[in-house]
């Protein structure tokens, strides 16, 4: 089996599934117990919150363990944006971010919000000249997420984060997941003041992941419970899932730079490969993760194609796989290329550092051979 969908979702490691067992049976008392076991469960839950902060050499953020990035960015959205229902107050976001923001934000403008999408160049980043116009003083929130999760464009969020200091008021959210371990980030995730995070990208257990956020902020609850995790997610914590979402943070960026270069390499020779057929690489060439290569192939069914490789055990994704079977325009190459041939057959080729020149060599001849008929 060969498998290219790494971005939708990645097979767990065997110290995180031991991990979270272990957790799960010699730690499964309530952590907001006050008796001893409660307490030290709680104490566990904290240091893992610490992991975290050390890792991503944190100050004045908050850890809030969550089911994963769907829960995490909804938590921080409407964390931010309850405190202004109809107030015409502007919120900021791009016309490619995922479904669990850019759905967000569509349910905003029903209650009040005066919601701005920001374009994409040919390169699959956003111009900063737009964002600095849509800017005003009724701007609270700006999200846009760091890496682009059907294409791999790489945001300017270091810019941003400069832009947005003339407008106090207004926060940043971004959506992590792509970049988070994967990439090295070139701002500091201290001056973003929530970002979102999944550990089944990877390699940890999936129904978990994180919202980050600076202490600083008034993030208020769309759930009514407990004070379990500040109040902002009540409810009583998976101690495991919150232990080995530390641990796995704490591993990727262990391996960050090696496991980057290695995919860098496999990226420029799957892209050579890639030239040799009758294809459209839609993935840019500049600013953009390695781990995601977008192609397009005229006048082919794109789920076709899928199924014909996943009949040789190769496995791609003609989409997001949270969005792959509404067989929609890919909404994300669409804006890239106003081209809806190229969005209705758009096909996501997505590599971690487990894959191989010899399982590309596979993929190309087997795409050579449906081409032919």
């Amino acid at each position: 089996m060969i498998y290219f969908d790494s971005t939708a979702t990645t097979k767990p490691t065997k110290e995180i599934l031991e991990l979270y067992n272990k957790i799960s049976l010699e730690y499964w008392y309530n952590s907001s117990s006050a008796y001893t076991m409660g307490i030290k469960s709680n104490n566990l839950l904290q240091k893992s919150i610490e992991v975290v902060k050390e890792v991503l050499k944190l100050k004045d953020h908050n850890v809030i363990y969550t089911s994963g990035a769907t829960e995490a960015n909804n938590l921080a959205i409407h964390g931010i944006c309850n405190n202004y229902i109809n107030q015409n107050k502007r919120v900021i976001t791009t016309k490619i971010e995922h479904p669990s923001v850019f759905n967000v934000f569509k349910s905003l403008e029903t209650l009040g919000f005066d919601v701005v999408y920001l374009d994409i160049d040919s390169n699959g980043i956003i111009n900063l000249n737009q964002l600095k116009e849509s800017l005003t003083k009724e701007t609270v929130l700006v999200s846009i997420m760091w890496v682009n999760n059907i294409i791999g464009s790489i945001q300017p969020i270091n810019e941003v984060i400069n832009i947005l200091k003339e407008y106090p008021r207004c926060k940043l959210h971004v959506d992590a997941v792509q970049g988070l371990g994967k990439i090295k980030n070139n701002f500091d995730f201290n001056q973003v003041d929530l970002f979102t995070m999944s550990s089944h990208k990877l390699e940890g257990i999936k129904g978990s992941g994180a919202l980050i956020y600076n202490n600083k902020i008034n993030l208020t609850s769309h759930i009514q419970g407990a004070n379990q995790q500040l109040g902002i997610k009540p409810g009583t914590v998976d101690l495991a899932s919150a232990v080995t979402t530390s641990k796995t943070i704490q591993n990727v960026y262990k391996n960050l730079d090696n496991n980057y270069n290695y995919v860098l390499e496999l990226n420029k020779y799957l892209r050579n490969k890639l030239n040799e057929l009758n294809i459209t690489i839609n993935s840019p060439v500049k600013n953009v993760s390695p781990y995601i290569v977008n192609i397009s192939i005229k006048e082919h069914n794109a789920e076709t194609i899928m199924h014909h490789l996943e009949q040789k055990e190769i496995y791609v994704s003609i989409g997001s796989a949270c969005g792959s079977k509404t067989k929609k325009p890919e909404k994300t190459i669409y804006a890239l290329t106003n081209d809806l041939t190229l969005a209705t057959t758009s096909i996501r080729i997505s590599l971690s550092h487990h894959n191989t020149k010899e399982e590309i060599d596979t993929l190309i001849k087997e795409l050579k051979e449906y081409l032919k008929k």
